[in-house]
């Protein structure tokens, strides 16, 4: 007596993806090799920019012997421990605002608790160390009434 080994059609309809015969592979369009290029190179310059080092332009005079007006640096963040995002929701590569409107680059919805990595080495006399922007511009916090 022969037996027959019959495939479920649940089994055969859902595992397709599985095995695909090698050589198969449909090309992707010029249009879908662009944008995955361009979704990886913003994803590994958010993390970079989030993670490793910032750009700056020294925006007041306060350092004016040692940097001028203007002037453009980077500033490691690796060393001293980068900061956790507040907020999940964020244009990437973007400070405060999208770039020329005065539209939030970020979504207040949700907040995360301050928190910072651990950092590789401590801030030592005559560091250059880059502070946040004040919450309240008009009313300076360290100004003595």
């Amino acid at each position: 007596m022969a037996t027959t080994q019959t495939s479920s059609p649940a089994r055969s309809r859902f595992t397709h993806w599985l095995r695909r015969p090698s050589g198969t592979r449909t090309p992707k369009s010029p249009f879908r090799e662009w944008l995955d290029s361009i979704l990886f190179a913003v994803i590994v310059a958010s993390l970079v920019h989030w993670l490793i080092i910032q750009p700056f332009t020294i925006p007041t005079s306060s350092m004016e012997n040692s940097l001028l007006v203007g002037d453009y640096l980077f500033v490691s963040k690796f060393h001293y421990g980068a900061r956790i995002p507040r907020t999940i929701l964020q244009v990437p590569l973007t400070h405060q605002t999208i770039w020329g409107t005065n539209i939030p680059s970020y979504l207040d919805w949700i907040y995360l608790p301050y928190m910072r990595l651990p950092g590789f080495s401590k801030i030592k006399n005559n560091d250059v160390v880059v502070f946040n922007y004040p919450m309240e511009l008009q009313y300076p916090s360290d100004l003595k009434i």
